[in-house]
């Protein structure tokens, strides 16, 4: 497959303000891709990949064709219809296709006819993906559409994606939430301003065990991940992504990010597994990638605090008994 837009270490600033940096990322044509990502360099990124605005550096290679945008806050024209609304972007693609023909594909034959001030989230969302549909683009950039949708929402705004990828048009999500993504996408990524794109390994879940024997002749040694369930789908965390593990309600939580995993391991377990990758069992509760610790600070005689690196700055509690022990692991 060839990709449509290739990105090569692209940075963007503003203001001597770094909006985007080391961002790589072939999208080949047909792909489905995720990536997990703040709005405000959503908005960035949508802007560089439809030309719209320059880099600063790296580089870029994009197809000639068209290539459409939502964003979570874009708008609807609330007075008109939704047969007119699409009709209207219709024209000014000058694209000629049957509309009725693709009605039920996006679950919007009863309201075809309904002003959309009346209408739910579930069914703005679905006509705004039909509205970029009907563009008959080469790629859809989409913002966190399934924010807001209730369960029904979710399953028919899935269908519709589902028909726009058999149609041959190429779709990329961003959103804060891994969870969405997941649903969404085949492949997803997460980026960091510091290290910039990384992509996630992923599974689907399968009760079909025919390929055991192959799996099992393949083990390749000093590789280790930590598996989490997440719907229909296994996600795969290399240890050094985890900021810290938590023990809530006696589930060992993968805590990367903002966002929490549940593991199916124990904190024992997970103590034995990543005490050479650099984890320290710091409470009863905790494991902490030592790699993640920017301070240690004590509120009192007997009681100690880790401050954890980042914009958020998590605190972690650290036994009394642990200090010394701590340090010389750090200062070693």
């Amino acid at each position: 497959m060839m990709p449509i837009i290739t990105m090569n270490d692209v940075t963007k600033r503003t203001d001597d303000k770094i909006e985007l940096k080391n961002f790589t990322l072939d999208i080949d044509d047909k792909s489905k891709i995720g990536i997990k990502i703040s709005s405000a360099a959503t908005k960035t990124l949508f802007e560089l990949i439809k030309g719209n605005i320059p880099i600063s550096s790296g580089s870029i290679t994009r197809s000639k064709k068209l290539i459409v945008s939502e964003l979570s806050d874009d708008g609807l024209y609330e007075s008109l219809t939704v047969k007119k609304y699409i009709k209207l972007f219709q024209r000014i693609s000058n694209v000629d296709i049957s509309l009725a023909d693709y009605l039920q594909e996006f679950s919007i034959e009863d309201i075809w006819n309904k002003k959309i001030k009346y209408l739910s989230n579930n069914q703005r969302k679905r006509i705004s993906l039909f509205r970029m549909f009907v563009a008959s683009p080469i790629l859809i950039l989409i913002e966190s559409p399934l924010t807001n949708l209730n369960d029904e929402g979710i399953e028919l705004y899935l269908k519709s994606v589902d028909f726009v990828r058999k149609s041959g048009i190429t779709i990329m999500f961003t959103s804060n939430y891994m969870e969405e993504l997941l649903l969404l996408s085949d492949d997803v990524y997460r980026y960091n301003v510091q290290s910039g794109l990384e992509k996630t390994d992923i599974a689907e879940t399968s009760d079909n065990n025919a390929d055991d024997v192959n799996i099992n002749k393949f083990k390749p040694r000093n590789v280790f991940k930590i598996a989490c369930k997440m719907a229909d789908k296994t996600i795969f965390f290399s240890p050094d992504e985890i900021d810290f593990i938590e023990s809530i309600n006696s589930v060992s939580n993968i805590r990367i990010g903002d966002e929490y995993y549940p593991s199916a391991l124990t904190m024992n377990d997970l103590e034995q597994k990543l005490t050479r990758f650099g984890f320290y069992r710091c409470h009863r509760s905790y494991l902490v990638n030592l790699q993640r610790i920017s301070e240690l600070i004590s509120y009192s005689r007997n009681s100690y605090t880790l401050i954890l690196k980042g914009p958020g700055k998590e605190k972690l509690p650290l036994s009394r008994t642990k200090v010394e022990e701590l340090r010389k692991l750090i200062e070693s």
